[in-house]
């Protein structure tokens, strides 16, 4: 007689990680079709955000199948494609590139906390799941998270600037969990690109949810989200 495997049941997460920008605080695209149009073109700040797909999936290009792993130059390919899928002409795309790094200096674009997201860290935390954010960073995710009112619901902050090490690398959610205490197995992370954080999550072990909000990630399969609530949806 043919006995049936039996499967571990699959239990909630004692433990949520988050990418920051584009997960928890999403670019200031107004702010961004402002200051990029000029010589003639106009950028809606919609479709400035919808070409902003173009750029990850050339960043998921350059380190799925090219065998580098530049980060620098992985988010070159990223604002290049990204400018190129928005209209902006070649010539233009350096210039834009050196104004993109001095406002994000300046002000911070990843600034922009989309509503029901404070809700949903409140409700995860009232549950008693322990959060962490795990961000490739220029050491500034800390005091962000505090001034948009977020950081009050994280166990743990980790910024790759802070601590040394980047994603994909898995170290870096390594840290996090140490410091939380929970086990890859017992973790869930939600982050929005692919080649960055879903294949580091995978690689420490830990179920990854890819940010797509607006359900333009097509050309990698994978268990998707549209908001940081989905991650574990507790009413259901």
């Amino acid at each position: 007689m043919a006995t049936r495997r039996r499967h571990p049941k699959r239990t909630s997460p004692k433990a949520l990680l988050f990418d920051f920008g584009g997960t928890l605080a999403f670019l200031d695209f107004e702010l961004l079709a402002h200051e990029f149009s000029r010589d003639g073109l106009t950028l809606d700040p919609v479709a400035l955000e919808h070409a902003e797909y173009a750029g990850r999936a050339a960043l998921d290009r350059y380190l799925l199948h090219s065998g580098e792993r530049d980060m620098n130059q992985a988010y070159q390919h990223l604002f290049r494609g990204w400018m190129e899928a928005a209209g902006v002409p070649p010539e233009s795309v350096r210039d834009l590139g050196e104004r993109f790094v001095q406002l994000n200096n300046e002000l911070m674009l990843w600034r922009v906390v989309r509503p029901g997201t404070r809700e949903a860290l409140a409700k995860f935390k009232s549950e008693g799941i322990k959060l962490a954010i795990v961000s490739n960073a220029d050491g500034r995710v800390e005091a962000d998270a505090k001034r948009y009112g977020l950081s009050e619901f994280f166990d743990v902050i980790i910024d790759s600037h802070v601590v040394g090490v980047q994603k994909p690398d898995p170290r870096i959610f390594h840290l996090a969990l140490e410091r939380l205490g929970v086990a890859p197995q017992q973790a869930r992370y939600a982050g929005d690109i692919y080649s960055i954080d879903m294949v580091g999550a995978r690689a420490a072990g830990i179920e990854g949810r890819l940010i797509d909000q607006h359900g333009r990630y097509h050309w990698v399969d994978h268990r998707k989200i549209q908001h940081i609530k989905d991650i574990h949806p507790l009413d259901n």
